[in-house]
């Protein structure tokens, strides 16, 4: 009895405290504006386009905002990215390249990590043990060209941790997945399923960083101190 009386209280109080906001605005009811939104002069309110050059403005923008690219051909991929670990003297990294596009490279990529003695977990390891780690290497399921981002997400295969976690963050950007600017991101996402979503989204724009109150600026305090976008164009 107790709780069949419910539905009909929180319908009350709804009623009550809609009445006060509409009383402290001087209206009767909830009024919605006759007028339409403003049209946004897109000229003005977007730097990029589709008509831009979208690998070269994104390889300025991430530059620009402390991350390191190297641009090659998909076929020199994975020795490349090979000699940048060495270079970094990486010897346990952890692997998340389960979004769409570079689920092929998985078995590839491993056997060229075996080949290098290069030990490796894949993206659905421990975090905990991820911070024992030298360098995550992930792909992105999009990058920005207007503002150098890479964007991460996160699912049941793929780590959130393999971006944010190891002090060396290795990004793989297909040219393909670069677009214009994040309404173009987000418009993509329109067609989505709510179930399909990732559990996360990381927007990254330049290696961590962290400030105190006076303003000093300490980088790769709380994550990967270096960033590096591997740039992969078409063969």
């Amino acid at each position: 009895m107790t709780y069949a009386s419910k539905p009909s209280q929180v319908g009350s109080d709804r009623s009550a405290f809609m009445a006060r906001i509409h009383a402290a605005l001087g209206h009767a009811t909830t009024e919605i504006p006759a007028s339409q939104a403003p049209v946004v002069d897109e000229s003005l309110a977007r730097l990029a386009s589709a008509q831009d050059d979208l690998i070269d403005l994104f390889a300025t923008q991430a530059q620009a905002a402390g991350m390191l690219v190297h641009r090659f051909k998909v076929q020199d991929m994975f020795e490349k990215i090979v000699a940048l670990l060495r270079e970094l003297k990486a010897e346990r990294v952890v692997t998340s390249l389960h979004s769409k596009g570079s689920s092929g490279w998985s078995a590839a990529f491993h056997n060229a990590l075996d080949q290098a003695g290069i030990a490796f977990t894949d993206g659905v390891s421990s975090t905990v043990d991820q911070f024992d780690l030298d360098a995550g290497i992930t792909d992105v399921h999009a990058a920005l060209a207007e503002t150098g981002t890479i964007i991460c997400c996160s699912d049941s295969s793929h780590s959130r941790g393999a971006s944010l976690i190891p002090p060396a963050h290795l990004a793989i950007v297909p040219a393909s997945d670069i677009l214009p600017d994040m309404i173009d991101y987000w418009a993509r996402l329109e067609a989505v399923p709510a179930a399909d979503l990732p559990s996360s989204q990381i927007f990254i724009t330049g290696p961590s960083k962290t400030s105190d109150i006076e303003g000093t600026l300490v980088t790769g305090v709380h994550g990967p101190g270096i960033v590096h976008v591997l740039l992969v164009e078409d063969a």
